[in-house]
């Protein structure tokens, strides 16, 4: 089954096995409303999203909630995006009328992106002029709000600032699973010339889902919990996408004897390298399943943009 000529692999994935998604608890629809109160209080707000899916990944309440005020759109995990497609993409969103957008990578700490970050707020943010004889302290601050979908780096993002201007260490809890910041924190300081604040909210998904193939990015990109799809249909998922890719290094890492594009054979092939059964000697395909998702969200087989650039 190894021998499947590439040419004969799928070009169109089926969605027929994926049932309706929506996940939308009431932590998010709580996060929401806070949003809306407290964006008014906000000299800039820091939009961040998932780079390897640009548009796809937004949540078109919030664009709309946002629409009007002083924002940077922030595509982060750029890292594990195809850079071919950057400027595209760039060109695309600046097209549809994105003032500020940078691409960052908040995995690698010092990254330059942070700093292209910080100048694109400064040029955004709309303040007071700190010569004012009569404005207090914290009037001249700067005050950031970050919002996004869940786990797309947002926390990450806010440490990251943290740690290039403060040279302090984490302020806000970061994880793999989405949901993690469950409401709008109190300030937190991010700079001290000048003096800024950033407010961090939850992950705020789609309330609906529009079609299974923008679940299925989603879910590859983590932001659902994986048992909500399937770990086993979003595995397939992400193999579909790594051969259409030509992302072959999925066999280098598994030791597979070559590209195949049947989700039970790499699985089962998977398992065996894994030591991965089940009572019985059964294989544990779901474990397999579950290592392939990991793999690929970690950046260990290779760099995929799963939206198309003029999407």
């Amino acid at each position: 089954l190894f021998t499947c000529v590439q040419d004969m692999f799928r070009k169109h994935f089926v969605f027929s096995n994926l049932t309706c998604v929506n996940w939308f608890p009431g932590h998010m629809a709580k996060g929401m409303r806070d949003l809306g109160r407290k964006l008014r209080f906000c000299d800039c707000v820091i939009e961040v999203h998932d780079a390897r899916i640009p548009f796809s990944g937004r949540n078109p309440n919030l664009s709309a909630l946002l629409s009007g005020r002083p924002k940077v759109l922030v595509l982060n995990k750029v890292d594990q995006a195809d850079s071919s497609t950057t400027g595209e993409v760039l060109d695309t969103l600046t097209k549809k009328g994105e003032r500020e957008v940078v691409f960052t990578n908040c995995k690698e700490q010092y990254h330059t992106s942070v700093e292209q970050l910080m100048a694109a707020i400064l040029r955004t943010a709309d303040r007071p002029e700190q010569s004012s004889i009569n404005s207090s302290d914290e009037e001249e601050d700067v005050r950031l709000m970050v919002v996004g979908m869940p786990n797309v780096g947002k926390s990450s993002l806010i440490n990251s600032l943290r740690r290039k201007y403060l040279k302090k260490g984490k302020a806000a809890l970061v994880g793999k699973l989405p949901g993690i910041t469950r409401s709008v924190t109190t300030r937190i300081r991010i700079s001290n010339n000048p003096a800024m604040y950033v407010v961090d909210t939850p992950g705020v998904m789609i309330p609906n889902i529009p079609n299974s193939e923008v679940a299925l990015k989603l879910a590859a990109t983590g932001m659902f919990r994986d048992h909500q799809v399937g770990e086993q249909l979003i595995a397939d998922y992400v193999l579909f996408q790594l051969n259409r890719n030509k992302q072959f290094e999925y066999v280098r890492v598994y030791d597979l004897p070559g590209p195949c594009d049947d989700i039970e054979v790499v699985l089962g092939q998977m398992a065996t390298r894994l030591g991965a059964q089940r009572k019985g000697g059964e294989q544990d395909m779901e474990r397999a399943a579950r290592h392939l998702i990991s793999s690929y969200r970690d950046g260990r087989l290779g760099n995929m943009t799963l939206d198309s650039w003029n999407s």
